[in-house]
């Protein structure tokens, strides 16, 4: 009853052109991105994504992310010690814990901000009819700014009772 009541929350996977999403997720952690050398990762990853990036970075900003990919590759194979903290990484793995257990040197800021990017969840077009919705049945003609502090507490109440019911299907699981 439990796992039928969670499916309830799935949500399909857009693009961003609202279609169905077609591909599983990009690689965005280290020990992924290890795996894929330079020209598949910018053919796969980078590539598709590349006019919004140059729009919201500029050319020089997306260059960086492809010679910082290149640095991490020199990188790993210039270190076995390194190497076996990368491949103790797991799912479990946080992404900045991820990221954190790299050097400092040479930097991977941008690299490491376009992968935090794609791990992102965005809300999808599903939720955010869902939020109208629940903005039509709760719009008054007593809260008639949408910016009121008492619909802003609906959302939110709303929001915490499906937090709370995520978490107890989680920790029942475990």
């Amino acid at each position: 009853l439990r796992l039928v009541n969670g499916l309830s929350l799935v949500q399909g996977e857009r693009d961003y052109r609202n279609n169905a999403a077609g591909q599983l997720a990009p690689p965005v952690f280290p020990q992924q991105l290890i795996k894929l050398r330079t020209s598949h990762f910018i053919d796969q990853v980078l590539d598709p994504r590349r006019q919004m990036m140059i729009e919201a970075w500029g050319d020089q900003r997306v260059d960086l992310i492809e010679q910082e990919h290149r640095a991490l590759l020199e990188m790993v194979r210039g270190s076995a010690p390194l190497n076996k903290i990368i491949e103790r990484h797991t799912f479990k793995t946080m992404f900045n814990d991820a990221w954190d257990d790299l050097p400092a040197q040479p930097a991977l800021d941008h690299l490491r901000a376009f992968c935090g990017g794609l791990a992102t969840a965005f809300a999808n077009t599903t939720s955010v009819e869902s939020d109208f919705s629940i903005l039509k049945s709760e719009k008054s003609a007593f809260r008639t700014s949408l910016m009121a502090l008492s619909l802003e507490g609906v959302f939110q109440t709303k929001q915490l009772a499906t937090i709370r019911e995520m978490l107890g299907l989680i920790t029942r699981v475990d």
